[in-house]
């Protein structure tokens, strides 16, 4: 996965930039192609905002979590986004699920009343 740490209004330090590289990666396993990572960081007011987007496969996935240390904003963000994935999978199969049962009930023949009552006779 691509990814891309921005620092907004300030610098963000190389051990920083690979402890988000190391948690991110742990995402890789949930996407088969190649995905785009954006990591925003912020301090405002003592308050540090972390926004993670990731764009893979035509699915966007975001998360923004503040707190009082860049580590648990970026704990906070990979568990968000591990339940919207979570989240996603769950509604594809169920609606892969119910697609099958419509069209298995659409490839069974017709039987005409006519042909029910004459076989009953």
């Amino acid at each position: 996965m691509k990814l891309n740490v921005v620092g907004r209004q300030m610098n963000v330090f190389e051990d920083t930039k690979e402890l988000i590289a190391n948690k991110i990666a742990k995402l890789d396993k949930f996407f088969p192609q190649e995905g785009n990572a954006t990591v925003t960081l912020s301090r405002k007011h003592g308050v540090s905002t972390m926004e993670v987007t990731i764009n893979a496969g035509g699915t966007l996935l975001r998360s923004e979590q503040d707190a009082e240390d860049f580590r648990s904003a970026l704990d906070r963000c990979v568990e968000a986004i591990e339940r919207q994935i979570r989240k996603n999978k769950t509604r594809l199969a169920k609606k892969l699920r119910e697609g099958a049962v419509e069209r298995e009930v659409q490839e069974l023949p017709y039987i005409a009343e006519e042909d029910l009552a004459e076989t009953e006779e």
